[in-house]
């Protein structure tokens, strides 16, 4: 392997050695050596590599060609050499008026303003912590490698050209961090068009050329210098304009050969020995070892893996045998092989991310925003410029002797205060047709609208005056802009999710060490993590995990509107369910400090948020409180019940012992009453007529008086309301009576 800086040309080899401390190198494992490099098999491997790459060019050319003008006319390069000479040789002047740019640069500048953020989720719930340590990881790694920066490259080139590159690899040699993110320039690349699929899932084949200077190249591939040298002489000859040549790929190169605008170091002998190094990676059907169930099914076997080795020694996971389509690289020139080995990526997909701007129907080659504008900007530019000539440029009609010198009178009919003499008798006509300019200005307007209208871009966008003048007017034109502008946000995406899935598989891969690193947050506050430290909590290599995109709404415009609307549900609802909702509105909007705001409301409203797998310091902390509070709570209710228990016991003892002496009363009563009977009965009839009668006087009464004077009350109290029912009838028969005497009707219902 090799890494080539994509801005300077330097160049350093990359050797893929273990992950593991201690452990075998993986450099050589199953790499063919240089002695092997001139075998019968790797010629024919090489002869096969070239014969693809040349197919590849052949059939890609035309549109390459097409892609390498749309990015010209971006850079204000719209006429072609031909028609730029025609017009200055009429005296007219190739203006450019740009109006792509504008449209470009608003997708550009929404892509910089709303970048997606990603996190890591794990597979199992016991793995939640670890899957944390990778998401910080991965933004520890797209800061330092300022991975925003080269995708906004990337995509540039998708919305331009219709395709960009990114590319994650691991180099392990190097001063900076071994996984490294960075854009590559599609002029650079080719890929097997054949493929349908946007991750290139079914493509066999990436190439991508690097010119190098020749030492540089010797000295990576010391034992392949021979070679690099007959590359670099036949450099000029075939590797610029021949068949492995790419007249896209190559200006630049082509550039440093040519002379300058200050002097001629070419013709003076100097030249700069350059060769080129073509990567290719290429899938090639292979008897491989890979895992069978368990978190890392279906992936190839890596000894290196503690993941891998302890799911099979624990059983989860078994060793099978099966043919996939193996990854493979190689590095060559156009007269040998310098390179051959399987990839040492896990993922064994191409380190390359395509981010696809638009894909042509009949071939799905790529194609950008500029394409269908060209014609429209070719227009804008050729009116502008006739329109300058008509207002700044004289026809004259004359006799061929009405004037001595023709070119003094051409000179003179340009100035604006001209004074001219001609003969008597001649004729001398000035027509400047002034009012043709204004139909070519007007032919100008219109194509400048149609590319707005055909781009998306609109002037609502784009913040200018209007004929909207509602709010709703104008949301609903930049909405429609937006969707018009949509499909590139989407392919980026796409793409993102790819790019997050591969540099996932290499941290789990080559990730193997302690690490520790420090992350910021939104307002620049540290926080220092560690990896790998022995704690099974941040143990990144013995679990699987998996990466999504956070940010779902890449639309600035779309999202505004969504906030209007958000805003003036709350507002209609209770200020109770409002203060609930708080904190989700606030997380919708693109504000300063967001988090720290959300986090607030969320505090004072007890809310959590809804995404987080584990509690925080404070939540902890906080449960902990609430749980001591309602342990006192039931504490308090368990005292107050076993009061409440205890005052009901000592009542229920009171009833009882009053029902047991009302018991005893009574009998004690009978008692009294069967002695006062006996001797009752023993007395004259006299006697007990006398003391009923001493009892009567005294207020006592016997159940037998009790229940004669009961009969004699409900007898009155049912005379009473006879006597009452027959006054009501008689007070009805009066009123009958009178109603008769008067004529009046009675009140009841008869017959008609």
């Amino acid at each position: 392997m090799f890494d080539i800086n994509a801005d300077d040309g330097s160049v350093r080899k990359t050797e893929f050695k273990s992950p593991i401390k201690g452990g075998e190198g993986r450099e050589g494992a199953r790499e063919i050596k240089p002695s092997g490099l001139d075998a019968p098999n790797m010629v024919e491997m090489h002869h096969k590599l070239m014969d693809l790459r040349a197919k590849e060019l052949d059939r890609q050319y035309d549109n390459r060609v097409e892609q390498a003008q749309d990015e010209d006319f971006y850079d204000n390069i719209q006429w072609a050499e031909k028609d730029a000479q025609e017009v200055e040789d009429r005296g007219q002047k190739a203006l450019v008026y740009n109006v792509i740019s504008a449209s470009v640069d608003w997708v550009l500048g929404t892509e910089k303003r709303t970048r997606s953020d990603h996190k890591v989720i794990p597979r199992r719930k016991n793995e939640g912590k670890p899957a944390q340590r990778k998401s910080e990881l991965m933004k520890y790694l797209s800061d330092v490698n300022r991975t925003p920066f080269h995708v906004s490259r990337a995509f540039a080139d998708s919305v331009k050209s219709g395709i960009g590159w990114v590319e994650d690899y691991f180099d392990g040699d190097g001063d900076d961090e071994p996984l490294r993110t960075r854009y590559e320039n599609w002029r650079r690349v080719l890929w097997d068009s054949a493929s349908t699929e946007m991750d290139l899932s079914d493509a066999r084949y990436i190439f991508r050329d690097k010119w190098v200077d020749l030492d540089i190249a010797k000295a990576i591939f010391r034992k392949r210098g021979q070679l690099l040298e007959h590359s670099a002489q036949q450099a000029l000859d075939i590797g610029t304009y021949g068949d492995d040549g790419d007249e896209v790929g190559d200006y630049s190169e082509m550039a440093l050969d040519q002379s300058g605008g200050r002097t001629d170091r070419v013709n003076h002998g100097y030249h700069r020995q350059r060769v080129r190094l073509i990567e290719g990676w290429i899938r090639m059907p292979v008897l491989v070892k890979a895992l069978k169930g368990g978190a890392f099914a279906r992936e190839i076997y890596d000894p290196f893996s503690p993941g891998h080795r302890d799911s099979l020694a624990s059983g989860e996971a078994e060793l099978v045998e099966r043919i996939t389509m193996r990854m493979h690289v190689a590095i060559f020139t156009h007269a040998g092989m310098l390179w051959f080995s399987e990839s040492p990526y896990r993922h064994n997909q191409f380190p390359f991310t395509p981010i696809w701007g638009k894909r042509r129907g009949r071939d799905g080659l790529p194609y950008g925003m500029i394409r269908g504008l060209k014609g429209m900007q070719e227009d804008i530019n050729k009116r502008a410029s006739k329109a300058l000539y008509i207002l700044s440029t004289n026809k004259i009609v004359m006799d061929d002797d009405a004037v001595e010198d023709i070119d003094e009178l051409r000179r003179e009919a340009s100035r604006p205060d001209a004074i001219i003499v001609k003969k008597k008798g001649s004729q001398l006509d000035l027509d400047n047709d002034r009012e043709l300019s204004q139909y070519q200005l007007e032919f100008m307007s219109r194509s400048i609208a149609m590319i707005q209208q055909s781009s998306g871009v609109t002037d609502e966008l784009l913040g200018r005056h209007t004929n909207a003048t509602s709010g709703v007017a104008i949301g609903r034109r930049q909405d429609q802009g937006s969707m018009a502008t949509m499909h590139f946000f989407d392919n980026l995406r796409f793409a993102s999710q790819l790019r997050g899935e591969k540099l996932l598989s290499n941290i789990e891969q080559f990730v193997s060490e302690e690490k520790a690193f420090r992350i910021t947050n939104m307002r620049g506050t540290p926080q220092y993590i560690t990896v790998n430290d022995g704690l099974p909590a941040n143990d990144i290599q013995r679990s699987k995990a998996d990466f999504v995109i956070t940010e779902a709404d890449w639309r600035a415009s779309m999202r505004q509107h969504a906030m209007d609307e958000l805003m003036g549900l709350v507002g209609k609802l209770p200020p109770a369910v409002g203060m609930v909702l708080l904190d989700l509105v606030v997380e919708q909007m693109d504000i300063g400090n967001r988090e720290e705001i959300v986090k607030r409301i969320r505090a004072v409203t007890n809310q959590r948020d809804p995404d987080a797998e584990e509690l925080t310091e404070e939540e902890v902390q906080a449960q902990q409180a609430a749980a001591e509070a309602a342990k006192l709570q039931a504490r308090a209710v368990e005292a107050d019940i076993s009061d409440k228990e205890a005052s009901a016991e000592k009542k229920r003892a009171e009833v009882q012992r009053i029902t047991a002496q009302t018991v005893t009363e009574k009998v004690s009563a009978q008692d009294r009453a069967l002695a006062t009977a006996g001797n009752a009965l023993a007395l004259p009839p006299a006697a007990s007529h006398t003391a009923d009668m001493i009892m009567s006087e005294s207020g006592f009464k016997s159940q037998s008086d009790q229940n004669i004077e009961a009969a004699q009350a409900a007898g009155v109290a049912a005379a009473q309301t006879e006597l009452a029912q027959e006054a009501q009838l008689e007070q009805a028969a009066a009123a009958e009576s009178e109603q008769l005497q008067t004529g009046a009707a009675p009140a009841m219902d008869v017959p008609a």
